[in-house]
This record gives C-alpha cells, structure tokens and sequence, in this order.
C-alpha cells in the first residue's frame, strides 16, 4: 500500500429504528426509510474519501455504525470497535417496552489491524482539577474527574508495520449547562451556562492532552510510539482548549535542545500542514447561526511529518467532504421534519449530519505515493508549515 486515509466523522446522532435517544423528549426514533437512506448516505461518503481508518462522534448504536460502515464498498469486511456500547450496554427498555439510548459515544473502524481497544472513562490518574463546575450546595462534579463521553484509545498495526496510538475523542459542547433553578430564557444565566460548558470542556481537554503525553513521552526521555488523534473537540483551532489537547508550539528563544523535547509531545493539525499547500481555505466542518466553524480535527505526531528524519508515515493532503452542510437561516425548508408520537410533536433525526467529515492521506515511506507541494522548497515548508524538528 503506497498510501492510506484516515479520517473522523461526527455522524449526529446515528442510532437503529425505533428507539428513543435518552433524555430528550422531543425527538423521535428513525423510522426505517430515514434509517436506510442515512446510513448509505454515510457509506458513500467513506467510499467517496476511500476511507482506511475512521473515528466517528455521535454513535448511540453498534449495530446502526456496523450496518452504516457495510453500506459502502471500501470499508466492507473493515473490523468496527465501540467499546462499552458493543453488547448495547447503553440501551434500556422502559416500562412502557420501548427501548432507549444513552450517548452519544466515539468508536473506530479501520481496515488496519487493531492490537487492543478501550473507552477510557475515567481521567489520568493523579490528575486533580480544583474547579467547581456549579454553585456551592448543588452536587454534580462529575465533569471534573470523568469524561463525559469517553475517550476510545486503540493501538492498530499501521501499513508498513508500524503500531500507533489512535484517540477519538468527542469533547463537551458548547451548549450552555444550566443548574436546576436556572431559567434558559435569562440572557445571564445563558452566558453562565456557556461558561460551565467551556470550563468543563478545558478540563477534558487536559485530561485528554495527559493521554497523548502519556504515550509520546515515553520512559527515560526516550520518543514513545506515534500518536494520531480524531475528534470532534467542539471548538476551533486556534482555540485554548484545541490548544492544550495538541501541545504549544515551543518560543523561538529556546534551546535546540529544549525546542526538541517540546516537540516530542506536540501534535500538528493536518490543516494547517494543507493550508501552507493551498490558496484557498473551505475547512469548516460545521455551520451555526451563520458561523462557519473547524470543530473536527485531525492530529497526528511528528513521526507524520515530512521534516521529520524517521518518519514512518507523511502527511499529503487532506480534504474536508462538507458539500452537505447549508446555513440554515438561507435556507426556505427545515432539514428535518415532524411526526406524532402518543400525540405529541416530536422532530425526526437529521438523514445526513450536522459536521463535515476531514480526510487526510498520508503516504507510506519509500514508496510512490504523490509528491508533497513544496518539497522542492524545504526552506518554505519549515517557514510556513508547523516547525520541523531539530530546527532551532
């Protein structure tokens, strides 16, 4: 294999017919049309990015991802992990039989073999955060010691035989999070609730940024094994949070020495390694309110880099597949629409997805994969691109 793709897919609320998603009771269960035409619309999609190794947000069903990842061609007979949702261990039946999920959750599917595969729920140990997400009195610090939607991490045997780390990851939203007497409607406590959000959003961000140190740096100072990281981090790149996940990039006053040791643990985003190949930036990957947003992001360690001496992979390209997304406030039609459920109006799932899904290809050393731009300029590349290490 010369090259291969990899890419993370938010698929909004992806989940088999006829059962209720936990806890909102405005929404309806998939009838099984809908059903059938989102989950081929998903397969063609990873068929048209042929597709090698995913990381998908907003799963609320095994079996719904399994029968969306056999929709397409290039993933077929591809093994698809979800660890804690596998058995339906998120799904439960009300007194009234009907079934419900609990979500959403992250999960894989790759072509590559995968050598283990676990959610992490819990964060790093020794990590203690001294932030109280609510007034004093209310009881809910769960946010501060625990993922909200556990974080998966595999290790899967990449082409060439090389093994890697691989995180998906779905960070807090920014949805405002109330307390119980809070009014939705109060301007301030809206903007309070925003401010929950983000703080717990920072607080997963480090945890998870723990995560990818703990497997960068590895024992005695020695390089740990290389890192790739897909998520829906609910925020833009040049946001704190996104920040903190992939590392800072060290000052320019630094020490060579000390410059490498930064960049051991440091993750580079794919889009900035394509904008410095490119005239024109279209990488948003999720639209609100008329704010076109970067939200879903692909990072990868040096060892994917072209700069770096022992690479094992090379970053070449990456396209954004967001032709689906509109600004809803153009728009004449609803995306999605209404039926009854025990007479009261409830809005169907979307048939597409709310998030534009990045795919990157990365080409296999030593073979004749397609030559990176500017790679006869590498004085421009170290320039504009994340810096290379060893650069002083």
């Amino acid at each position: 294999m010369d090259s291969y793709r990899i890419a993370t897919f938010n698929v909004e609320n992806l989940l088999h017919p006829g059962a209720f998603f936990h806890g909102r009771g405005d929404s309806a269960p998939y009838p099984e049309e809908l059903f059938a035409d989102k989950v081929r619309w998903i397969g063609s999609l990873l068929d048209e990015g042929r597709v090698d190794l995913v990381g998908f947000q907003e799963v609320f069903s095994f079996t719904a991802l399994q029968r969306a990842v056999a929709a397409g061609t290039h993933l077929r007979g591809a093994s698809v992990h979800a660890p804690g949702i596998e058995q339906g261990e998120n799904l439960t039946v009300r007194e009234d039989g009907a079934v419900e999920a609990e979500g959403p959750n992250v999960a894989l599917a790759t072509r590559f073999p995968v050598l283990s595969c676990e959610a992490v729920g819990d964060f790093p140990t020794g990590m203690h955060v001294p932030v109280h997400l609510v007034r004093a009195g209310d009881d809910d610090s769960e946010a501060a010691t625990r993922f909200r939607r556990p974080v998966l991490r595999a290790r899967v045997l990449l082409p060439g035989d090389v093994p890697a780390t691989v995180f998906v990851a779905h960070l807090k939203s920014k949805r405002p999070k109330f307390v119980s007497d809070e009014d939705p409607a109060d301007p301030l406590a809206q903007a309070t609730g925003r401010v929950r959000s983000l703080v717990v959003r920072a607080v997963e961000a480090l945890a998870l940024r723990a995560m990818v140190v703990s497997v960068l740096d590895g024992p005695d100072g020695e390089r740990g094994e290389p890192v790739i990281l897909l998520g829906d981090l609910n925020d833009d790149l040049p946001a704190v949070s996104t920040q903190v996940v992939a590392g800072e990039e060290p000052r320019r006053y630094l020490s060579a020495e000390r410059k490498l040791a930064t960049r051991d643990t440091q993750l580079y985003s794919v889009h900035d390694i394509q904008s410095t190949r490119s005239f024109r930036d279209v990488g948003f990957t999720h639209i609100h309110e008329g704010r076109y947003e970067l939200l879903d992001h692909i990072f990868v360690s040096q060892e994917f880099l072209a700069q770096f001496p022992d690479r094992v992979g090379e970053v070449v390209s990456t396209r954004v597949f967001n032709d689906h997304l509109q600004d809803e406030r153009w728009t004449a039609a609803r995306a999605r629409g209404a039926v009854l459920v025990d007479g009261e109006p409830r809005w169907l799932p979307s048939a597409r997805s709310d998030h534009g899904m990045p795919v990157t290809e990365i080409v296999v050393p030593g073979s004749a994969g397609p030559e990176p731009a500017g790679r006869q300029d590498a004085g421009a590349a170290v320039r504009t691109s994340p810096a290379p290490p060893g650069t002083p």
